[in-house]
């Protein structure tokens, strides 16, 4: 069997580094936009493309905390909460919201098209660790508040943010956690 070693070591100790360690500054427009183009080889039934990227930059994260402030506050959520996700869009060169948006079709059902966005997700986080940079896909009440997916992205009626790549320069590498054993999830049929 032909096994690509780099590419196995690096999946086998991939990790995501925490979204307080990233830091500046992150990738440029150019290289973004080639990490991006590698990352939509995800699976895709039908072609449907069930999916977008919006890209939060350095120019636009002080719009993006005026609605995370104000609709966190709208809905809530703790005052703590609320400091840490502003913080974290502050201190992130680079956050991609990944939404997913699921088109009607006779032979590709939803939750295909939703798995889709996801390996989207994981692709784009991936691609970026592959290439060196700090990354973390993140969810949380930004990811699943309908209003604040509609203010931020313009969300239509059957999309959703699948998940926040954050993206940057990072320091020492992160500290690996303990890892399910193949053994103990894997039978066979």
């Amino acid at each position: 069997m032909k096994i690509n070693e780099s590419a196995r070591k690096f999946f086998a100790n991939r990790r995501s580094v925490s979204v307080k360690g990233l830091k500046g500054p992150g990738p440029g427009l150019e290289d973004t936009a080639k990490i991006i183009q590698s990352a939509l080889r995800v699976p895709d039934h039908g072609k449907l493309e069930p999916w977008r990227a919006i890209l939060i930059s350095e120019k636009s994260k002080y719009k993006f905390i005026d609605i995370i402030d104000r609709r966190g506050r709208e809905i809530a959520i703790d005052s703590g909460k609320l400091e840490k996700n502003k913080r974290n869009v502050l201190n992130t060169p680079l956050i991609i919201a990944v939404i997913c948006s699921p088109k009607e079709s006779p032979k590709i059902p939803e939750i295909e098209q939703i798995l889709s966005a996801g390996a989207l997700c994981l692709n784009i986080l991936n691609n970026f660790l592959v290439c060196g940079w700090g990354a973390n896909w993140l969810t949380g009440w930004m990811a699943h508040d309908r209003k604040f997916g509609e203010e931020a992205f313009d969300l239509v009626e059957t999309e959703f943010v699948a998940g926040f790549i954050y993206v940057g320069d990072y320091g020492e590498n992160p500290t690996d956690r303990p890892r399910p054993k193949a053994e103990d999830k894997i039978t066979w049929f």
